[in-house]
């Protein structure tokens, strides 16, 4: 599994402890540019106006991605036991087989419950957890899973290079917010700044950095709105409301958005990406910032640098027609993999 779930759930960031040598080692200066390459927003923008700018969660780009593959498992655990079940029944079993068979559906029932506490972290949840810098009262506001929002002082916030853990790639990295107490080394809180998708280790530190510098250029340049403002085209469709299925969509296939040859190929792949997004979107409520909150990041009506997804750029064949044809073609061989492999196929078989 690629995703990186770090934070979320069960694997929520360790609080109320001080500072590791190595969080110290690794701290951010905010006074300085992080990276000499150009800043990127990794497709995490949302809007971005002249008081506050406000970008996606690090959980946001592979919502719904495993869902589909725990959904199999899901079944696969209560739907085997079923089969052994009419098998036995046919057979006429004895007690030493009936004794294996309650083992096994005791063992197979308690797996499948695992994983839909697995599945929990993302449905029933929230769409995506948005954070919002405000550069003219340097606060910034993050939503927790849980609903509530973090707030706290850009200037008094404790940045570094935080570390996560992927089964199949080893170490991620993400830029880490730490909120300390007033003794300056106990954490009382702490979020993802910044983190842009499909990091595969070490040797993608460059891309964070060029995403954590246009977050620090906006809140500490002079002329990091209009900079930011200038450079980004496109925003996620998703204040106020739920992304739509285009979105979904667009945001399935996104791995190979630079090769659409590999989004065909690897259809089925990112058909159930784009499947698990979608069902775990329709399950989730969408986060409301509490009128506070609002109030203090009024903009005017005339902002020059006032972006969200109306402006996006109109999209072309290949983020349309493509995608439907890939996304059809791979439901297409899903459907015909689940005919004559699944478990179900066993069970209703003669």
């Amino acid at each position: 599994m690629l995703s990186d779930y770090t934070g979320l759930g069960r694997n929520a960031y360790k609080v109320n402890r001080p500072l590791t040598p190595e969080e110290k080692a690794s701290r951010l200066s905010k006074d300085r540019p992080w990276t000499d390459e150009s800043p990127n927003d990794e497709a995490l923008l949302i809007k971005i106006n002249s008081v506050y700018m406000e970008i996606a969660d690090r959980w946001y780009w592979q919502k719904g991605q495993v869902q589909l593959f725990f959904l199999c498992f899901v079944a696969t655990f209560f739907i085997s036991p079923l089969f052994l079940l009419t098998t036995s029944l046919k057979r006429d079993a004895g007690v030493g087989e009936w004794l294996v068979l309650a083992f096994i559906f005791i063992i197979s029932w308690g797996a499948a419950w695992a994983i839909w506490k697995g599945m929990r972290m993302e449905i029933f949840a929230y769409t995506h957890y948005p954070i919002r810098l405000n550069r003219k009262n340097r606060m910034v506001y993050a939503f927790r899973t849980d609903g509530t929002v973090i707030r706290a002082p850009w200037d008094e916030l404790f940045l570094h290079i935080g570390e996560g853990t992927v089964p199949t790639v080893g170490t991620t990295y993400d830029i880490r917010a730490h909120v300390l107490d007033e003794d300056g080394v106990t954490v009382k809180d702490t979020f993802t700044l910044a983190y842009p998708g499909f990091l595969t280790g070490k040797n993608d530190l460059p891309r964070l950095m060029r995403v954590g510098e246009y977050v620090r250029r906006y809140m500490e340049e002079p002329d990091g709105v209009k900079k930011n403002a200038e450079y980004s085209m496109l925003f996620n469709p998703v204040e106020g409301r739920r992304e739509g299925l285009h979105w979904s969509l667009i945001r399935a296939f996104a791995p190979s958005s630079r090769y659409p040859w590999l989004q065909l190929l690897f259809s089925m792949v990112f058909s159930l990406f784009f499947l698990g997004r979608w069902m775990t979107m329709l399950t989730c409520k969408v986060p409301v910032w509490p009128e506070e909150i609002e109030e203090e990041c009024k903009i005017e009506v005339d902002d020059p640098y006032w972006k969200d997804a109306s402006n996006n750029p109109k999209f072309g064949f290949l983020e349309g027609p493509w995608l439907v044809i890939c996304v059809l073609t791979g439901l297409a061989v899903l459907a015909w993999v689940l005919v004559r492999y699944s478990p179900l196929s066993l069970l209703f078989s003669g």
